[in-house]
C-alpha cells in the first residue's frame, strides 16, 4: 500500500524532492503496522530496509557485554532508523522494539539507489542523519567507558588505604 506523499514532505532526507519525485517514492514505500511491544529486528539480523516512524515511538538499543541494557534512541514521529545495515548490507547493529503500537514505512534498498539517482542530494541528508547517530554513540560510550579501578585506588586514595 503506498504512503502519503505529504507526510514524506516532511522528512528531512525527502524535503528535496519535488511534488513528482515525491509522489513517485510514495509508490514504492510500504506502511506497517506494529504491535506495541513487537521486535523489528534484533541486533545481529541481517538488513536491508530502513524504516521511518510515521505515528507511535520505536525504540532502539544495545546490550553491552554484561549483558545490560542501553537505550540508544527512541525514535518517533519523522524519524528514521536502519539505514546503517541497509547501506553497508551488514548486520542490524541494533534491536528496535515498538513502546507503543506504530504505523511506520520501510523503504528497501533498491527503492532508495533510485531515489538517489533521481536527487543526489537526499543522500547528504542520509549521511547528516548517519553522522548525528554516530555522535550520539560517541557520547554514550564516553559516559559510560569504565575507569580502571587500580588507578581510582591511587588517586582517591591515602597511602595506608592502598
Amino acid at each position: 500500500m503506498p504512503c502519503n506523499p505529504v507526510f514524506l514532505s516532511n522528512i528531512r532526507m525527502f524535503e528535496l524532492l519535488n511534488e513528482d519525485d515525491r509522489q513517485a517514492l510514495a509508490q514504492v514505500i510500504d506502511e506497517l503496522t506494529i504491535p506495541a511491544g513487537h521486535t523489528l529486528f534484533q541486533a545481529g539480523d541481517p538488513g536491508n530496509s530502513l524504516f521511518i516512524v510515521r505515528e507511535g515511538t520505536i525504540e532502539l538499543f544495545i546490550k553491552d557485554t554484561a549483558g545490560q541494557k542501553i537505550v540508544l534512541t527512541v525514535a518517533e514521529s519523522g524519524d528514521m532508523f536502519g539505514e546503517l545495515a541497509m547501506l553497508d548490507s551488514g548486520p542490524r547493529t541494533a534491536t528496535a522494539v515498538a513502546l507503543t503500537e506504530s504505523e511506520g514505512l520501510v523503504l528497501d534498498r533498491e527503492d532508495l539507489v533510485l531515489l538517489f539517482r533521481r536527487k543526489p542530494e537526499a543522500a547528504l541528508h542520509m549521511l547528516a542523519s548517519l553522522s548525528g547517530l554516530t555522535r550520539k554513540a560517541d557520547e554514550l560510550l564516553r559516559t559510560r567507558v569504565s575507569r580502571n579501578a587500580n588507578e581510582e585506588v591511587e588517586v582517591h586514595s591515602t597511602p595506608l588505604q592502598r
